[in-house]
């Protein structure tokens, strides 16, 4: 399964639901760029669901 990025408010945090696999190049690529975007929106609290995700390898850590 492929990396799906969802976001969504609850209050003043911002909830990134990752699902599926954050591996070097695609997944760990748009997992970086959606995190980068939001920060640079300006948003200061953002709280990443890894609940879903089945596998992560280092890159994705990274």
């Amino acid at each position: 399964m492929s990396l799906k990025l969802t976001t969504r408010q609850v209050g003043d945090v911002t909830v990134v639901d990752a699902a599926g696999r954050i591996t070097l190049g695609e997944g760990s690529s748009a997992f970086r760029d959606t995190i980068k975007g939001l920060v640079n929106q300006g948003q200061k609290k953002i709280l990443v669901n890894l609940g879903e995700v089945t596998y992560i390898d280092s890159s994705g850590i990274g």
